[in-house]
């Protein structure tokens, strides 16, 4: 009997500290649910007007090339993250292509954030260890001279 008291005690211990994890995980202790369609957006403008980035880099995703994007390259990108209106921010579109024609990396002290340039079209902003799923942006109705996608071809045309 005295040997059996230990033993209940240790088993009824861990059940409980169990069904007390699972009780705080499922009560929005944790919330899976992102704020909003541009919360990494802001985490990027946020971060570009704080500081400068410790390096950015625009890779071409056909052969690969990367190159260091200029100050004028990242002044451009903040312009177009300026003009930017809620109603450029989408859920995943259908016809988003598998494969990015660019990718943007900025790194930061902190953080490290990416931009997917799909087309002349869509475009996807996270950060290298994201919780929430992308930002998703329409930029169709961006002027072409804030075009990402025609930055890239600009870039990599001259490279």
């Amino acid at each position: 009997m005295k040997k059996l008291f230990p033993l209940l005690s240790t088993i009824l211990i861990i059940i409980f500290s169990f069904i007390a994890c699972n009780y705080k995980l499922d009560n929005t202790i944790l919330s899976y649910k992102k704020p909003n369609n541009f919360y990494y957006t802001n985490l990027l403008a946020q971060n570009l007007a704080l500081s400068s980035p410790k390096k950015c880099i625009i890779e071409e995703s056909n052969f690969h090339d990367e190159t260091d994007l200029k100050e004028k390259n990242i002044s451009d990108i903040k312009s177009m993250l300026k003009i930017l209106k809620k109603n450029n921010f989408i859920d995943r579109p259908k016809d988003l292509p598998n494969r990015t024609a660019y990718k943007i990396t900025f790194t930061f002290n902190k953080e490290k954030l990416i931009i997917n340039v799909y087309n002349e079209k869509y475009l996807s902003i996270y950060p290298w260890d994201g919780n929430y799923p992308m930002d998703y942006i329409d930029m169709s109705k961006i002027p072409i001279s804030l075009n990402l996608y025609y930055l890239g071809k600009y870039i990599f045309k001259n490279y």
